[in-house]
């Protein structure tokens, strides 16, 4: 061993006895099923889209979260950890990638629906790598929140909140076992906006027990100009046309609990809707209203559950889907339970 040598192998002891020995680089193919090359454990990340952050304070790792979107600080009652100047562009498709550099992340995650590609040739320079997760993805809850374990060191905790979201999923996959489904519109929070295939509020509804009336669309094959998997604009008549049993319009995401006042002037303007009280589930009154947060909770496991509740309401007296957010809010981020997430008005409201 010549000198040079010597002194390189006396360093990296050293470091390695401080705890300063060089992070691990690991291979991992991400959601676009790109390969990228990563130092672990992440110390610094940079993440885009309010499901992967909410990972990230899940599983203990908020600490290590350096940067976010203004999309997700959107109510920033819920972010506590965060403040203006860690705003690093408006959201997935917008990053601001001076102020991303200017934190100089180990990391930058961004859903497959965001700017991954564009992100990662305007980092490249800086050596910030970028890797897709998809954290709105129902379906992939379980590979998404063993990875975020992964990155972060976080193993423990990663698996007990896969134990929480595989505990709801496989009561919802015993108790829906052949049942005969009903049919679901869900409506965004603009008028006559739906969700189709590839959506994870697609996927909320079928793990609920639902069939979503929009589901026979390829997004592919549509025009872009009635928009994407996520926000899909369709025809009143169309509505009409499909029979829903269950008519659900999602409110804007917020935190703190929507006063009953504004959820019934919301369900007053729905259910006056030609195209809506002229569906089976306008004439039964089967119209309901849910928070953003509670259809979204946990990879929208929590959205799933109130889906099957509404569904199927005798399979599920047991259940109560805003217990299960509260175990949601309190214990996997660490914040006071509001309540009060959906709303059915009545004829006399």
């Amino acid at each position: 061993m010549n000198i040079r040598h010597w002194i390189l192998w006396l360093g990296l002891a050293a470091a390695s006895a401080i705890g300063l020995a060089p992070a691990a680089a690991e291979s991992f193919t991400d959601d676009a099923g790109r390969k990228v090359e990563l130092e672990l454990p992440i110390k610094r990340a940079v993440i885009f889209n309010r499901y992967a952050v909410e990972f990230a304070r899940a599983i203990g790792a908020i600490d290590k979260v350096v940067g976010v979107d203004a999309s997700t600080m959107r109510d920033p009652t819920y972010w506590p950890q965060f403040k203006e100047a860690d705003i690093v562009g408006q959201g997935q498709t917008q990053p601001n990638y001076e102020a991303i550099v200017a934190l100089k992340p180990d990391l930058v995650i961004i859903p497959r629906n965001g700017v991954y590609e564009e992100a990662a040739k305007q980092l490249e320079a800086f050596d910030i790598p970028v890797l897709v997760v998809t954290a709105w993805d129902t379906l992939q809850h379980v590979e998404n929140v063993t990875l975020f374990g992964k990155l972060f060191d976080e193993k423990e905790k990663a698996d007990a909140l896969n134990a929480y979201y595989t505990k709801y999923m496989d009561l919802l996959a015993e108790r829906l076992k052949g049942v005969e489904r009903k049919k679901v519109y869900l409506e965004e929070v603009r008028d006559l906006v739906t969700v189709t295939p590839g959506s994870g509020w697609h996927d909320m509804i079928e793990a609920g027990g639902g069939t979503n009336v929009f589901g026979d669309i390829d997004i592919k094959k549509e025009p872009s100009s009635r928009g994407n998997e996520n926000s899909f604009t369709v025809d009143p008549e169309e509505i009409i046309a499909r029979k829903p049993d269950l008519v659900i319009k999602l409110q804007p995401g917020s935190y703190q609990t929507i006063p009953e006042a504004k959820f019934a002037e919301s369900w007053r303007a729905i259910v006056a809707r030609e195209e809506i009280s002229g569906t089976p589930a306008g004439q039964a009154g089967d119209v309901r209203l849910i928070n953003y947060y509670l259809a979204g909770g946990s990879s929208k496991v929590t959205g799933a559950l109130q889906v099957a509740k509404w569904l199927y309401p005798d399979l599920f007296t047991d259940v109560d889907p805003e217990a299960a957010m509260k175990e949601w809010i309190e214990l996997y981020q660490g914040l006071p339970f509001q309540g009060g997430m959906t709303y059915q008005g009545t004829a006399s409201n």
